[in-house]
């Protein structure tokens, strides 16, 4: 099964504050924002390369505002993976590798057709999100879904 980094999330307690970093030293450029009313998070895209780095900042103080709250501002969140067939890899991890979804199955958000969370105790301590149907592409030509 491909799997491709997509991105790699980091959760900020301000997205302008924790993107300022990114284009001051580094020179990147926010290319998209969202708010994900389904995980409660405003989150921005900066392409780096040939994947994003994702701000996450939590709208709420419950889940992710909690993970902010016990590990600070610029804390690695996830590894998100993009991949072709989002049913078929959660059929592959699920059924066949035995990890845990932490969201159910796989959710529509604005940033992905599918986005699905698996648990970090199954995954090395580190929270792993699939997605499909990138809105934004991977950078250099990348795909988004179907390859």
């Amino acid at each position: 099964m491909k799997l491709d980094v997509h991105h790699i999330g980091v959760v900020v307690d301000d997205i302008d504050k924790g993107k300022a970093v990114y284009e001051t030293v580094f020179g990147m450029k926010e290319v998209a924002r969202f708010t994900v009313d389904a995980f409660k998070a405003e989150v921005c895209f900066i392409p780096a390369n040939n994947t994003y780095i994702e701000l996450v900042q939590p709208l709420s103080d419950d889940g992710l505002g909690h993970f902010l709250k016990k590990h600070g501002s610029g804390t690695l969140h996830h590894i998100g993976y993009l991949v072709e067939d989002i049913d078929e890899a959660c059929r592959h991890f699920i059924e066949e590798k035995g990890l845990r979804s932490v969201t159910g199955g796989p959710q529509r958000v604005p940033c992905f057709e599918n986005a699905l969370f698996f648990h970090p105790k199954d995954t090395g301590n580190v929270l792993i999100e699939l997605v499909s149907g990138a809105t934004c592409p991977l950078p250099g030509g990348g795909r988004t879904a179907a390859g």
